[in-house]
């Protein structure tokens, strides 16, 4: 009678531990809510499907390099502002609205972050970004039924006049320009980067039947920059969603999470991976006050 039972509190275990293993899928498996160990030797989407994967589809919107999607019933729609580090987060906020019952309305243009600071002359459209971001705060004051706003920027990125300085006095005077109907506003702190010989690091690993989120990691500071625009959202007393956590430990920052790959060039992220982000966004908007 004691074997027996031993047995069936040994499969019970077995059957727990599996189903938390079958859990750590993506960024679930840095969630320290979940009992999940990610050690996964899998990569999805390999480097090279990554490259070829296009971003979530969406309907086009009333201003170029704007476009619609989420839930077909919505009962609220936010928006989405800033570069292709905002385009980054859509199949996250995809998901987040499916689940949710939103309309993302989307402005990410690429090379022009939402602030009112220029981009260097270099960056295609940067004459042109100002005003087509104060073209964005006008259509958001025209639809006053718009009341949240999340922003991401690349951090990277460069601008018109360097150091820090000029970065956040853009963000903060984008930030200030948003209506009044704007009520609550959240800053997706930009993401991690990754090697231009991170992709071979990973395919090696693989090949080697190795743990490629370990042996592909990147110093955490090498990684990761400070965020201007998470800077002037903190200045403001604007929430910010830092979710550096699903991507590095104190020390290293991981390629793979949870047997998704993280980027699919050195600082974009894979649609796979932004979708398992969706669920801590809409955590940290919970969260929020």
């Amino acid at each position: 009678m004691k074997v027996a039972l031993a047995v069936i509190v040994l499969a019970l275990f077995a059957g727990t531990a599996d189903a938390a293993q079958k859990q750590c899928v993506g960024a679930a498996a840095r969630d320290p809510e979940k009992m999940c160990v990610d050690d996964s030797k899998r990569v999805t989407p390999t480097p090279d499907e990554a490259l070829i994967t296009p971003n979530v589809a969406c309907a086009r919107g009333d201003l170029a390099d704007s476009c619609t999607y989420g839930s077909h019933v919505p009962l609220a729609t936010v928006a989405l502002v800033g570069d292709s580090h905002a385009g980054h987060w859509r199949a996250g906020m995809d998901a987040l609205a499916k689940s949710r019952r939103w309309r993302v309305v989307e402005f990410a243009r690429p090379h022009c972050p939402f602030s009112y600071s220029e981009p260097a002359p270099t960056e295609a459209g940067a004459s042109d970004c100002v005003a087509y971001n104060q073209r964005v705060v006008a259509w958001l004051a025209e639809h006053p039924d718009v009341a949240s706003v999340f922003v991401s920027n690349n951090a990277r990125l460069p601008m018109a006049e360097k150091g820090m300085g000029y970065k956040v006095q853009g963000h903060v005077a984008a930030l200030r320009a948003l209506p009044p109907s704007v009520t609550r506003v959240f800053v997706l702190r930009d993401t991690p980067t990754a090697r231009v010989s991170t992709p071979d690091c990973i395919r090696r690993a693989v090949r080697r039947k190795l743990t490629p989120g370990t042996q592909c990691a990147i110093p955490r500071g090498r990684a990761l920059v400070t965020d201007a625009t998470a800077v002037a959202a903190q200045q403001l007393g604007r929430t910010v969603i830092d979710l550096t956590p699903f991507f590095c430990s104190t020390k290293q920052c991981f390629p793979v999470v949870g047997g998704v790959l993280v980027h699919k060039d050195q600082d974009h992220l894979t649609q796979n991976f932004s979708r398992t982000l969706g669920p801590y966004i809409g955590r940290a908007v919970d969260k929020a006050p």
